[in-house]
């Protein structure tokens, strides 16, 4: 076989492999305090594409329907996953971490957010004022089509809804190294969570102290 067969041998076995989608990029991310932190955010909430078609597939069908699993993960190889995120910001009242420092029932179990609450209150500064959710601030991890709830449309005829993300506006003490924000998960194997979640600024990133969460439906 000469070079010239082996290249265009080589040309049709790459063309005929599956390629996986590429990672979406949001060409509107903007790095700072609030995009790293809606990122960390979102990710402590939102599990990736693969745990989420995991997860779809056990909650569907018993291991026994293997004629069902088998479709819809054909199905998943091919269709788009799409997670919409709340336009408005939950507005939260000015004495929301007060309040939970205050009413917490004070036990072992709630040990790390009785002391979290107690420290982050006096100094994280909430307002009520209303806001709209910035994409610039989010970080595209996963393997998902990322879209704004209002505008969703002209959606493909197979897809699925991963959920729907929604969180406050992000709260800061006055030097900007502790920050808190309330965030939800609605839809998807679980209809509806919500969380406190608490992080802190060391060498210029943020990390998360504590994702604690509130409720579950």
């Amino acid at each position: 076989m000469n070079k010239l067969s082996q290249l265009v041998l080589v040309l049709l076995i790459f063309a005929s492999c599956r390629h996986p989608r590429p990672k979406p990029v949001n060409k509107l991310y903007v790095p700072s305090d609030e995009a790293e932190i809606t990122t960390l955010a979102f990710n402590y909430i939102m599990p990736s594409d693969s745990v989420f078609k995991q997860h779809l597939i056990k909650y569907k069908f018993p291991a026994s329907e293997t004629d069902n699993i088998r479709q819809l993960k054909s199905q998943l190889d091919t269709a788009r996953l799409y997670v919409f995120i709340a336009d408005t910001l939950i507005r939260l009242p000015e004495d929301y971490l007060k309040k939970q420092a205050r009413n917490r029932h004070r036990s072992d179990k709630d040990m790390v957010k009785n002391m979290l609450t107690d420290s982050w209150a006096p100094e994280v500064i909430i307002n009520e004022n209303p806001g709209i959710f910035q994409l610039k601030n989010l970080a595209f991890t996963y393997n998902y089509e990322y879209m704004l709830f209002n505008r969703r449309k002209n959606l493909p005829p197979v897809f699925f809804n991963a959920g729907m993300f929604r969180m406050s506006a992000i709260f800061f003490n006055q030097n900007k190294t502790k920050a808190f924000a309330y965030i939800e998960k609605r839809g998807g194997p679980v209809v509806a969570q919500g969380y406190d979640i608490f992080l802190e600024k060391k060498k210029g990133n943020w990390f998360v102290v504590l994702c604690d969460l509130d409720w579950a439906s």
